[in-house]
């Protein structure tokens, strides 16, 4: 199964009186990364989540926001700060004794004193209520999950479609092959020829021209990797596991040979082809980036 890395999933459920509106939404990326934007009560969660996140993605960025509306699931209490206020009344008590100041605090200004009171704030997640929030979780990363499976499948046809043309003009240019070949030998009976007419030649120099000369004939070798290269494309299709790695690695390969044989033929026919299987293993390589 060919998967997308590409995923949106939205659920909303009511629990109780709190309502969870909870989003998912994947991008591409080498490997899984999850980002959550969440109320500060389900922190505790993000361990679980994970967990949860990694049943169902294997690569990708995903991004999980959480809003909750309605009852809250946290209480909040305010505490005075009993020694702190001392310390406030006691340093009041000596400002008087020491300092022509008269007058008594009024609880408008004891309000504005920093630190007087202190705000509680208790979580009540329970069992129960964790079990509902991973369960809502769940059914997003199902909706994500499905919608990554569609887009693989369409992003299968298109690399298998455009791997089709990449092995029929391979198969073009192992038609081309005695072509180069004798464009070759012509130039090294050239190159043989010029020399001899040279009383001083070096026939040192002819046998390593007539080597690399000779080495540039043979592409055989390149077109033999690049019909292996696209099998292992077609085997990779047929796997049930993530195959986007292995496929980006395969595409710069198909790529890396691609320009070799460019790189050892001036024939216009030959720098078509190239031409032409450069565009599409290009294309593939855009492609299977967005693969898992």
């Amino acid at each position: 199964m060919v998967n997308s890395m590409t995923g949106f999933g939205q659920v909303q459920e009511k629990i109780d009186q709190t309502t969870i509106s909870m989003e998912v939404k994947t991008v591409n990326h080498r490997f899984l990364d999850c980002a959550f934007k969440m109320p500060r009560e389900f922190l505790v969660l993000e361990d679980e989540m994970k967990k949860k996140v990694r049943q169902y993605l294997s690569r990708g960025r995903a991004e999980i926001f959480i809003n909750m509306t309605g009852e809250g699931i946290s209480s909040k209490s305010i505490q005075v700060n009993w020694e702190l206020l001392d310390q406030y009344l006691n340093a009041l008590d000596c400002i008087k004794k020491n300092r022509p100041v008269s007058g008594d605090i009024e609880i408008e200004e004891l309000l504005q004193l920093e630190g007087i009171f202190i705000e509680n704030e208790e979580v009540d997640l329970d069992e129960n209520l964790k079990e509902k929030v991973l369960s809502v979780l769940e059914n997003v990363l199902q909706k994500v999950h499905l919608m990554r499976q569609e887009e693989g499948k369409t992003l299968k046809k298109d690399v298998l479609n455009r791997i089709d043309e990449v092995k029929r003009l391979t198969l073009q240019l192992k038609e081309q092959i005695n072509t180069i070949q004798n464009e070759y030998r012509v130039k090294i009976k050239e190159r043989i020829e010029e020399h001899l007419t040279d009383v001083h030649f070096d026939e040192s120099r002819i046998v390593q021209e007539v080597a690399i000369l000779a080495d540039k004939a043979d592409i055989t070798e390149e077109i033999t990797r690049l019909l292996s290269h696209i099998e292992q494309v077609e085997d990779a299709m047929r796997l049930s596991q993530p195959i986007g790695r292995r496929l980006d690695f395969i595409a710069q390969e198909l790529l890396r040979e691609t320009n070799t044989i460019g790189s050892k033929s001036n024939n216009v026919q030959i720098s078509k082809i190239v031409v032409a299987l450069k565009s599409e293993i290009e294309k593939i390589k855009e492609q299977v980036q967005n693969i898992e």
